[in-house]
């Protein structure tokens, strides 16, 4: 949803799997942390939680392949794919451990690469995200989707498009203005995503994690008050299933906005969590 932000330090890029990814890096002295953004954004939507912890960690985030600055080849839209990137990038960086954190598709990422390779998680953090995602949230991401591709006149069309959205009512921050009037997402990345997504069993990975881990849950809805990607139920069964997982509601926050804004209990359990 988001793009890069303008004015913003244009990102480095790295090789790995047979792509260039664009990343950037915010410099801290604590464990580093790998932070792998959502299905249609791209790795400025971590600048909040950047901004969360402070110099205390080095934050390292990314474009998925097919988004943002990264390259947007022809197909290779899978989990699989996606893991193998991470792994070259942790090598490219000279990790042997790291913190993972997803959002999102980024939060599925990270499920598949903690139970494929556990030695190199020190930590998983989910942001509202890691399971099996039912037919009918793809409706409700549908708004996003749909503007791929899609060139606006200025960004203030672009943003007051965005503001009218059910799940940004209400809800509007310097954050969620962060972006442009462009987003550089491939289409064909989406689409291929989307079809490999749905014949996608998490599930069956939940219990492979060896990581502590910190499922972070939005209980609001998107398009109407109850359509939220996680349930519940659905998520007390996922921290069940990981060996070691916190789950934390976050009342009040929906998809988005769990990860894009300042919520004071975002802040508080993160900062417990890597403090362990």
């Amino acid at each position: 949803m988001t793009a890069r932000t303008a004015g913003a330090e244009a990102p480095r890029r790295l090789n790995t799997n047979g792509v260039s990814l664009a990343f950037h890096e915010w410099p801290g002295g604590g464990p580093a942390i790998v932070a792998i953004h959502g299905l249609t954004s791209n790795h400025t939507a971590w600048y909040p939680i950047a901004g969360i912890l402070g110099s205390r960690h080095r934050l390292i985030a990314y474009d998925l392949r097919g988004r943002g600055d990264s390259d947007k080849p022809d197909k290779g839209y899978n989990l699989a794919e996606h893991t193998a990137d991470l792994l070259g990038l942790l090598d490219h960086f000279g990790l042997a451990r790291a913190v993972i954190m997803g959002h999102s598709l980024g939060a599925h990422i990270g499920v598949r690469f903690a139970s494929h390779h556990p030695d190199r998680v020190a930590k998983l953090v989910l942001f509202d995200g890691g399971l099996d995602v039912r037919v009918e949230v793809f409706d409700s991401i549908a708004p996003s989707v749909n503007r791929l591709g899609v060139e606006f006149p200025s960004t203030e069309t672009f943003l007051a498009i965005v503001k009218s959205l059910p799940m940004f009512e209400g809800r509007w921050n310097e954050h969620l203005a962060r972006g442009g009037v462009r987003s550089k997402v491939a289409k064909h990345a989406i689409e291929e995503e989307a079809g490999n997504l749905q014949r996608t069993r998490l599930w069956a990975w939940h219990h492979r994690i060896a990581a502590p881990t910190l499922l972070l849950r939005a209980p609001d809805g998107l398009l109407t008050p109850d359509d939220c990607l996680m349930t519940q139920e659905e998520a007390e069964a996922m921290a069940h299933a990981i060996p070691d997982c916190r789950l934390v509601v976050v009342p009040g926050a929906n998809h988005y906005t769990i990860l894009l804004s300042d919520d004071p209990l975002v802040r508080r359990e993160l900062s417990a969590f890597l403090a362990r």
